[in-house]
């Protein structure tokens, strides 16, 4: 009788243990030790985790282990073992996850040198690993659309017109007004030849941003490959007014003011541009 009864105190005793620390893991796992990497962090979680399970139950080794619970305890045993394989579960499934929980700001700071690196690698023509750096900013913040924007420009540069594609309309179903989503639509389908099309997105890409003088240009080509060049004066035209000290647009808007016929308008540009040139062999 007596044996009985120790087992049912042992087992409420475990039961009790159980109900008190379970509850306690989703705490522990919020741990956060602001002093170590990120990196790092999901590990020592676990060590605190294991620490504190052993300090609860550590001492069960030895009533296990000894002979009279061998033979009377093993339901004692069992929900011990259960105990610890739930504990090792949750121990696994933290180790699992790649990314760890930042505060938001140690977020945003995270996603903003990202940024600033995946842009140095695609200057650099390193494609491959500006598009590993936007993927990881994508694992981060799943609705950040810079890295879309830029992980699309990568696949243009790539040939990849197909995912640059899905990754322009996918900005689009997060940020309807991206004038640069369409801007790359247009991209797309200028890599095809569909200069309509193009014609056609880069137009919604300057109703959504009108001082941008690169939009205008993108359209000036599109019209310009449609055999509509006075369109095309007016968009480079337009394009000049917005940056009128970039020798690019009045390259461009030399050669549209000569396929135009449009004589002065054209000595004018090449003139500003002669003059640039001066300024920059001086240098």
């Amino acid at each position: 009788m007596f044996t009985i009864v120790l087992i049912i105190l042992i087992i409420v005793s475990l039961v009790l243990l159980a109900l008190f620390l379970l509850p306690k893991f989703p705490v522990l796992a919020n741990i956060k030790v602001a002093e170590l990497k990120a990196e790092k962090q999901a590990e020592v979680k676990m060590q605190l985790l294991e620490k504190r399970f052993k300090s609860k139950f550590g001492f069960l080794n030895k009533v296990i282990n000894s002979k009279f619970v061998r033979k009377t305890g093993e339901v004692i045993a069992k929900i011990y073992q259960s105990l610890v394989k739930a504990e090792k579960k949750y121990k696994e499934e933290k180790k699992k996850k790649k990314i760890e929980q930042f505060s938001q700001m140690e977020k945003d700071e995270r996603i903003k040198e990202s940024l600033a690196k995946a842009e140095e690698f695609f200057k650099d023509e390193n494609y491959s690993e500006a598009e590993k750096v936007y993927i990881e900013i994508i694992a981060l913040d799943s609705q950040n659309t810079v890295a879309y924007l830029g992980l699309a420009k990568v696949y243009i540069k790539l040939k990849d017109f197909e995912h640059a594609k899905e990754l322009y309309e996918y900005v689009l179903k997060i940020e309807k007004a991206s004038d640069r989503a369409f801007s790359g639509l247009g991209d797309v389908a200028a890599s095809k030849g569909d200069w309509e099309r193009a014609r056609d997105n880069y137009q919604k890409s300057i109703e959504l941003a009108k001082k941008n003088p690169e939009h205008y240009l993108d359209l000036a080509e599109a019209y310009y490959r449609l055999n509509n060049p006075g369109r095309a004066l007016t968009a480079i035209r337009r394009a000049s007014e917005l940056e009128p000290k970039n020798p690019k647009y009045l390259d461009f808007l030399i050669e549209a003011a000569i396929l135009n016929k449009n004589k002065i308008l054209a000595l004018d540009s090449y003139n500003k541009l002669d003059e640039f040139r001066k300024k920059i062999q001086e240098l």
